[in-house]
Order: structure tokens, then sequence, then C-alpha cells
């Protein structure tokens, strides 16, 4: 379908009858990043607290000592192979900040003492496509002691196009026919900032959602974050016979929701399902992908939908249709799981890919005890209430919610004064659990900046109570 002239009474045109995703917000997203870098998460400006909180990792590290032990278990049946020579990868795409994998490693270093022995060993790869970014990461001091023991490495990824790993600190390239045994994909807040394309259904005819993007500013700066206050987004919906896409499972999925869904307007993840595809070349197809993010999983969340609008934070992200990710993964033979109710403050799924998918009982009964009954959606329902009453809790009821966390350094920093308060009054019986769990805190935080004031914190912590760190 080509463009047609776009006007808009009163405003200037900057971007017109683009498919979302070919969109120039997606431009200035990129040159968000590349110009602030780290930043962007040093600052708080990109949300990530969720995300990357060691709940979370405490989370996925339940789910992949489930995979591994279906990986071993399908090996010694026959069903799959592995090369026990070979580390099995644990791949962050978009990994921002680096907090997540970080409290990851030490979960898993903590209570696996083979971690980076027989049988399988585990190998971190943080990837972003920000070199600076990438430069943070390498010269970071907490990082190293994972580089140095062969456990973390870094390399440059761009979902628009996506290419083979060149790790930076071994030199290897990750090449999908160098690299047999499955893999463990992370992604979180990765698909909300990929491009995605939008479309309209109505009487069961599908329609694409076309973007124009316009500002009162005759020539603004669109390297500016500021820019977003004078810009104004307008969809129309144009009729379309055949999805635009080349993978005929795409178009599927599209034609599908148009037969079955009724009038709504919906997002659809091109880009992502590609990335999708480009990983399932890796390990013959056999994957782990754990996912959070914001969007709807189950069909139903689909229906009655308007105009897709951006959330912004410096940059954007938008709600990601994790049913349609999901919808890909089923039809390539994988397994989706999810939770059975509603996440209202964040959707965490995991993707099986590839040869057993649907025999993963160690990771299917992993992500049910640590998704589906006690999530990190569940617990940050939570968090926030408990946290807008902190001030008043005992000392007993903080140290119990410091430990809930998973020992949580952003939470421990916030609530320090609080906290202060409540040992100095304590009887000193109470300082063992207190210094245990400021010491448990400082050891997996991952500082992003010089002044970060949590080590002072926990070191004036432990003074008052006649302790040293060692």
């Amino acid at each position: 379908m080509s463009s047609h002239s776009v006007e808009i009474p009163g405003r200037n045109i900057i971007d017109a009858d683009k498919p979302l995703s070919q969109s120039i917000i997606w431009e200035m997203q990129r040159r968000y990043f590349l110009q602030n870098g780290m930043r962007a998460w040093q600052d708080d400006v990109v949300p990530h607290q969720i995300s990357c909180s060691p709940y979370m990792a405490r989370a996925y590290a339940q789910i992949i000592r489930g995979f591994v032990s279906d990986c071993l278990g399908a090996a010694e049946d026959g069903h799959i192979s592995l090369d026990i020579d070979q580390p099995l990868y644990v791949i962050e795409l978009g990994a921002g900040s680096g907090r997540l994998s970080h409290h990851l490693l030490h979960q898993l270093d903590k209570h696996d003492v083979n971690l980076s022995t027989d049988p399988l060993c585990l190998k971190f790869v943080l990837t972003d496509f920000v070199p600076e970014t990438i430069n943070f990461w390498q010269n970071h001091p907490q990082l190293r002691p994972w580089v140095d023991r062969g456990l973390l490495d870094f390399a440059l990824f761009d979902a628009i196009d996506p290419q083979p790993l060149h790790l930076i600190e071994s030199g290897r390239l990750l090449a999908p026919n160098q690299s047999g045994n499955p893999l463990i994909i992370l992604a979180n807040y990765f698909f909300d900032s990929i491009p995605q394309d939008s479309f309209v259904i109505r009487g069961g005819n599908l329609f694409e959602n076309r973007l124009t993007v316009s500002s009162q500013h005759a020539n603004p700066s669109l390297a500016d974050p500021a820019v977003w206050e004078h810009l104004q987004l307008h969809y129309e919906a144009v009729p379309i016979d055949i999805p635009p896409y080349p993978d005929e499972n795409d178009r599927g999925i599209l034609h599908n929701y148009a037969a079955n869904l009724g009038d709504t307007v919906l997002s659809f993840p091109n880009v992502g399902t590609a990335c999708l595809r480009f990983w399932q070349q890796y390990g013959s197809g056999r994957a782990l992908w754990l996912t959070s993010d914001r969007g709807y999983t189950l069909a139903e969340s689909l229906i009655r939908q308007d105009d897709p609008l951006p959330n912004l934070h410096g940059s954007f992200s938008l709600m990601v249709n994790y049913h349609a990710l999901g919808s890909a993964v089923l039809q390539a033979g994988g397994a989706v799981l999810h939770a059975p109710h509603y996440q209202d403050n964040m959707q965490t799924l995991a993707f099986i890919t590839g040869n057993n998918a649907q025999n993963c009982a160690d990771t299917r009964t992993a992500f049910d005890r640590a998704i589906v009954q006690q999530g990190p959606d569940d617990f940050f329902a939570l968090k926030k209430r408990i946290e807008a009453q902190f001030t008043e809790l005992p000392l007993s009821e903080m140290l119990s919610f410091i430990r809930l966390s998973a020992f949580d350094g952003e939470l421990f920093s916030t609530h320090f004064e609080s906290l202060l308060g409540r040992v100095q009054a304590a009887d000193p019986v109470w300082y063992p659990d207190v210094a245990q769990m400021a010491v448990q805190v400082l050891e997996q935080y991952l500082p992003l900046r010089e002044d970060d004031p949590l080590q002072d914190q926990v070191e004036k912590l432990l003074a008052i109570m006649g302790f040293e760190r060692e």
C-alpha cells in the first residue's frame, strides 16, 4: 500500500503515513540511548528496578536450574546431545544496567557449587547495541571477578539487525554452527523497546494502523528528549489484503486475530518474532527464554484496545503483545509458560523452544513455584503497599521484608534512615541478624555511579553495632 499525502491543520508534519515499526520514533529512541549510554540508568530515567531486581533474579535462577536439570536428563535419555566441554550460554538481550545478570550470577553461584565446573558450566553474555554501555560493563570492578572466572563476557547485539555475537573478552565468535548446546536467553524490558507494528480489526477485516508524527514547531530537535512534549501521534487505519510480512507464521497469527478477536486495535511484534527466529538457529533450536515486560499475555486482553501510545521515560516503550510472541513459539513446536491470572505490574513468561520442549518437567515445576505461586508481579504489588508504611515497621519486620526482597539494595538504601533509627534503638541481640542482612545486600549490589551511597550506608550501620566488614 503506497503512502498518501497527510495534512494536519496547525501542525508541522515530521514523519508521515508510516507503518509503526518504520516510524521515525524508533530512530529517536536509538539516538537517545546512543547519546546517553549508561546515564539513562544512572539517573533513574529508564525504569529497571523491577525487571533487574534481586527478587526477579532469584525467580529466574530457580527456573534456570530446572532447565539445566531437564537438559541433563534429556541428554542421558538420548533425546538431545550436549557438549560438556562447551558452556551453556546465558545471553541477556538489552542488558542495560547489567544488574539482572549480576544478581543472577550471585544467586546461582551461592546455591550451585558447579556453576563453572562439570557437568555443564554456565557462561553469561551481556549484550546491548550501545558501545558505551558495553565499555561500562567491561570496566566495572564488581563485574570483573565474574570475567576472571570465565563466567561472564560481553557483546554488541542489535535486534533490528541481528548478527552472530563477537564475545569481547574471549574473542570467540558465537555463531549458529558453533554453538550446539541449548541457550538461555533473558529479555527483560526488551520487547517493549524494539520496533513493532499496529493493526486495526473491523468487521473481520485487517487494517494497517499507519502513524504520522507532527509537531507544533517547524524544526524540532529530535535529539532532545523534551521534544516529546511538542509531538503528537496520529494513526490512520489503511485497508490491506495481505499482512506485510514474508514469514507465513506472522501472517497466520494476524489472520487468526482478524477471524477471532472482533473489533480492536492490536500491536504486532514483527521485530520480536524475527528475533525469536534468529536465535532458533542456535543449539539446534533448543532454548529457554525468560522475559518480563508490560504487555498482554492472554488473548482476551487484546480485545477493545486503542491506538498504541508510548510510555515516556527519557525515551519510550510500548506494551508488548506477548500473546503473539507466544503464538510464534507454539507454531514452531515450542512451549509457553505463563501465569493463568492477570499480572498487573508486569508479565513474566518462559518460552521453551526446540526438540523436547514439551517434556521439560523440572522447568515447568520451577516456573510454577517461582512465577505462578510467588512471582515478581505479586511481590511488587505488595512491595508498593509495604514501602508506603516502611517507617512504621518494627525492626523485625524491616529485616523480614528485606530478606523477602532477596536483599534488595535499592530497598535498603531508600529506607536506610528508618532502618538506622530502628537499629540504634534496638537490643544488641538483633545486631548479628542486621549485620548478616547488610553484608548480603552489599555483596550482590551493583552500583551504577561512583557516588552511590550504599557502601557507606552499610559500613555506617555495621560501625554503629561494633562490626567491621571483612
